[in-house]
């Protein structure tokens, strides 16, 4: 029996970066941030059975674990975060030898936000294929003449409250492109994240973990090939487009992208 959730609602911790005035009063504003989300869970176990599954479920260590939930009205009825188990208390009193045996978990997330569980995924195609010929990045949506007709971006919608980091991956499916680029657009302001020397080969398979800020080739880093104007873009509330350039490529060069609404 789940008797109490402490902290799933409350707001973390804020870590600040306030500076003190030499010689006045108050102080420089600086930029907040949200530090971890401690969550404790106040439970019952009334059989005998209960009380070894529940310690097993919820030992101490190990890396972080999904943690989800389903409250009516709460980070779209049904969410999670990742989480690890920090403190465990099992109080042994009368009431332990009368059968009620009460067990109090402490869980941290690194990562505040709670999470939808349901992860949405789009696929985005470069506007204007390039039939294998060099183009430099241009503004979108831009003209080709006679060319193919531009494709539509697709729409990225984050339904929670707060900004969420996306995850693209691109495999080539026929054949080498080179210096893949996204541009996420919200409200007409454009993020653009940018690669430079970067070939990635048919099979291959390139990750951009934009929360983690990393970029890996067949599971190596990259990160030496973003070019240095990039920006490691989030998703705001609301609906974003997003587009995909490459300087060369073959026709039908996508992208798989995946992201989870967020709610703080």
């Amino acid at each position: 029996m789940l008797e109490e959730v402490g902290g799933l609602l409350d707001a973390p911790e804020v870590r600040t970066s306030d500076a003190e005035l030499l010689q006045r009063d108050g102080l420089t504003p600086g930029t907040d941030y949200m530090g971890a989300r401690t969550v404790t869970l106040t439970m019952l176990a009334l059989d005998d059975h209960e009380v070894p599954d529940l310690l097993a479920a919820f030992a101490p260590g190990g890396p972080e674990k999904p943690f989800e939930f389903a409250f009516p009205g709460v980070a779209g009825g049904r969410s999670r975060l990742m989480a690890r188990v920090r403190k465990r208390a099992v109080t042994v009193d009368k009431e332990f030898h009368a059968g009620r045996r009460r067990v109090t978990v402490e869980l941290l997330a690194t990562d505040p936000r709670l999470y939808s569980a349901d992860q949405a995924r789009a696929t985005v195609a470069v506007a204007v294929p390039r039939g294998g010929r060099p183009i430099f990045p241009l503004t979108f949506p831009f003209d080709m003449g006679n060319g193919p007709a531009t494709r539509s971006a697709p729409d990225i919608a984050n339904t929670g409250s707060v900004d969420t980091w996306p995850v693209v991956r691109i495999t080539p499916a026929t054949g080498e492109i080179r210096d893949p680029s996204l541009t996420l657009v919200h409200d007409g302001e454009r993020k653009r994240f940018a690669t430079r020397g970067l070939r990635v080969g048919r099979g291959d398979a390139l990750v951009i973990d934009m929360g983690r800020r990393r970029i890996t080739l067949n599971g190596a880093s990259r990160f030496g090939q973003v070019d240095p104007t990039s920006l490691w873009f989030s998703v705001p509330p609301g609906g974003s487009t997003l587009q995909l350039d490459v300087l060369e490529g073959p026709d039908g060069v996508t992208a798989d992208v995946s992201w989870r609404s967020a709610w703080m």
